[in-house]
């Protein structure tokens, strides 16, 4: 009887090569890293910031005691080279009654009798400031509701001593020579007062 040219098993780390012949593997593979894109989402906003293009701001408390009429306003300047993007507002109501407030969208023109507030700084804080916004925040107390050359948009109630806001994330859009208005129409108050605050970015309006 011829002897087998076979004389020994071989081994694959202890196993026969024959259950490597069916495709078995003993030892599974680890699986395969992710591909690392290098990709950081940055939203739009942070973008906006980091160029010093973002804005935030807020009034003085304006008084609506008594049936006072009175309104917050973004007013872009008619002479502004940019375009405003709002992107989130607040407004806090420091009654203890509910306080009808009304949205107004129209003409730089029309918000007068105003203050100019102080109170705006550039969303990115360094030693070296950045440029003065082109935005401005007006607020006031009496004057004539609803002002001409514009429209009111939305209406809303604030509950007693509260705050609501909403974030635009940049749809609502203010070209040179027009306004965002909060407003607050007349009523019957023992007292009270409201404050509105907003943030924006800005972009050349020709580039």
């Amino acid at each position: 009887m011829a002897k087998s040219s076979y004389t020994h098993t071989s081994y694959y780390y202890g196993m026969p090569d024959m259950y490597m012949q069916m495709g078995y593997f003993p030892f599974p593979t680890q699986p395969a890293p992710e591909a690392v894109t290098g990709n950081v989402l940055v939203p739009y906003a942070m973008s906006m910031s980091m160029q010093c293009r973002y804005y935030l701001g807020q009034t003085e408390k304006i008084d609506i005691s008594g049936g006072t009429q009175g309104y917050a306003a973004l007013v872009n300047p008619v002479r502004s080279t940019m375009q405003l993007y709002i992107n989130d507002w607040y407004v806090s109501n420091f009654t203890d009654q509910p306080v009808e407030m009304q949205v107004w969208f129209g003409q730089a023109r029309a918000v007068t009798g105003a203050k100019t507030s102080s109170h705006i700084t550039s969303g990115f804080v360094q030693p070296s400031p950045c440029p003065s916004s082109q935005g401005q925040i007006h607020y006031s107390s009496g004057g004539a509701f609803p002002p001409a050359d514009g429209v009111i948009a939305s209406t809303r109630i604030l509950p007693p001593m509260s705050t609501i806001n909403a974030e635009k994330n940049g749809h609502w859009i203010l070209a040179p020579g027009t306004a965002l208005m909060f407003q607050f129409p007349h009523a019957e108050r023992e007292g009270g007062q409201v404050l509105s605050a907003i943030g924006w970015w800005e972009q050349p309006l020709f580039r």
